[in-house]
């Protein structure tokens, strides 16, 4: 599903169609002047080797899990099979947006909304861990932007001194390191350019695996990182032959 912002930075990732609501998409945007968001741009230009090796796992695990019926031949079979890998990577996927929602909730009311001690754990021991790198900061949540380079996004938490994004991983055990890949700086670089600029740029993987484990990864090289972004972005405007660019 791409993501999609209007010039205000207001979201429209569906839109009402013929026969309901339906996800938005190239040719809707076109005729709307909307920008695609900064994972939209990276998604569709540039190869994720971290991500397709993950997806082939989810495969292969969900091949070894599965037994081929007697009576089902093996294109039937490679069907369930990647049937069962998807709907494992959509519930990895809701996981962590639900986790993201709690941390939200969390930061906007006081209350994560969870009455689940382990879920409540992880929450509060991603702010204390924000809280240990970044300090005491006026954070701003879920907050979305356009900027006329011709393209948006939303932002986990940032303040005037950091920009900040939550990354949950499934397995991720207690001192053990998390894989860390550029695409997550690009990111972070293009989301702190986007509303000005001037930020450092911090990474939270939170852990499923090992509830309450938190590790942080600062961010350096923020131009070679807004560098690749730029690449990115030209190369998306080509390829879709689509310039949502305005004049500030």
């Amino acid at each position: 599903m791409s993501h999609w912002y209007d010039t205000d930075g207001s979201p429209h990732y569906e839109i009402e169609g013929k026969t309901g609501i339906r996800n938005t998409t190239l040719r809707d945007a076109r005729k709307h002047g909307w920008v695609p968001s900064v994972s939209t741009i990276w998604k569709d230009v540039v190869a994720s080797p971290g991500l397709n090796r993950y997806f082939q796992e989810q495969l292969f695990q969900s091949m070894v899990e599965s037994k081929q019926f007697w009576d089902e031949d093996e294109s039937a079979f490679k069907r369930r099979v990647f049937a069962l890998s998807k709907e494992h990577s959509i519930k990895s996927a809701e996981r962590g947006t639900y986790m993201h929602n709690l941390i939200e909730q969390q930061l906007l009311t006081g209350s994560c909304g969870s009455e689940n001690p382990n879920e409540i754990h992880m929450v509060m021991q991603t702010l204390a861990k924000m809280k240990e790198v970044c300090g005491d900061q006026d954070w701003k949540v879920e907050q979305s932007f356009a900027h006329p380079m011709g393209y948006g996004g939303k932002i986990d938490v940032h303040s005037d001194e950091w920009v900040v994004d939550f990354k949950t991983k499934e397995v991720l055990d207690e001192g053990k390191k998390p894989d860390v890949y550029d695409s997550q700086g690009v990111q972070l670089a293009a989301y702190n350019h986007g509303i000005g600029g001037g930020r450092k740029l911090l990474n939270l993987f939170v852990s499923f695996s090992s509830p309450g484990y938190i590790v942080e990864y600062q961010w350096e090289e923020r131009e070679r990182l807004f560098s690749m972004f730029e690449a990115a972005l030209q190369l998306w405007k080509l390829t879709k032959r689509y310039d949502a660019r305005w004049q500030a």
